[in-house]
This record gives structure tokens, C-alpha cells and sequence, in this order.
């Protein structure tokens, strides 16, 4: 999967500066340093290696933090589908890193009747997924 790769227009995907395993560590680090939480990091390549399949490079990493996430599901427990929230990182065909996140900002507000200013925080994780695959300020 490319960044040119079907997906919805609340997907954003950015090319990383480095490889695959920089990339994953700056964003775990990143998203640590932020105060968020990492739930769980899940390496699908490895998954699919265990039921004798080939996938390049994938990780899933499911963050947030309660205290951004829970008022958003207190006032909407179905919001609890959309969090928290996911980040992905893969190496394409070409040894190209990528990652993406899902904007579900949009969604928490339109299919499920949130406030916009209840889900803003929200917004934010967008931005520290692309300042994790970007070069460091000289």
C-alpha cells in the first residue's frame, strides 16, 4: 500500500524522512513526550508471519489520552467505536515509510451529535503524526 493507496478523505498520510524502525520509535517517543498513552502497538507483519503469510513492514499503534477521550465518550458512548485513537505506519513496495491517521474528528461530530469543541483536542494527534515523520528542526 502507497500513499496513492483508496482511502477516505479523513485519512491523512505523509511520506517519513527515515526508515521504519526510526519512524516508529519517533512517534511512539513523540506521542509519550505529548502525555498521550500508548494502548497497544501492534505489529501486523508479524501477525501475518504467523499464520505463514508476508507482509511488509506494518505497525498499528492505538493511543490517547483519557483525559481528551473520556468526554467524548461520556457524552456519546458509541464515540467509544472511534477511540481511541489509531496511527499507522508501513513500508511500501519501494522501502518508502509511511504512516496515516484517521480524522475521526469529522465523524464524532457529524454521525454522532458531539460538539466540535468537545472533540478539538482531538485534532491535535493529526499534527503529531506528521511532525514524527519529518526531519528534526536544525
Amino acid at each position: 500500500m502507497t500513499a496513492a493507496a483508496n482511502c477516505p478523505a479523513s485519512v491523512a498520510t505523509f511520506r517519513s524522512e527515515h526508515g521504519f524502525s526510526i519512524t516508529v520509535a519517533r512517534l511512539r517517543g513523540l506521542l509519550v513526550d505529548k502525555g498521550m498513552t500508548i494502548f497497544v502497538d501492534i505489529d501486523q507483519a508479524d501477525a501475518a508471519a504467523q499464520v505463514g503469510m508476508t507482509l511488509r513492514p506494518t505497525r498499528l499503534i492505538v493511543f490517547g489520552n483519557p483525559k481528551g477521550g473520556t468526554p467524548v465518550m461520556q457524552a456519546n458512548p458509541c464515540a467509544g467505536l472511534l477511540l481511541p485513537l489509531k496511527a499507522l505506519v508501513w513500508e511500501d513496495e519501494a522501502r518508502v515509510t509511511w504512516l496515516a491517521i484517521d480524522d475521526v474528528t469529522g465523524a464524532l461530530v457529524d454521525g454522532y451529535g458531539l460538539a466540535a469543541s468537545l472533540v478539538e483536542p482531538l485534532a491535535k494527534a493529526k499534527a503529531l503524526i506528521e511532525m514524527s515523520a519529518g526531519r528534526d528542526p536544525v
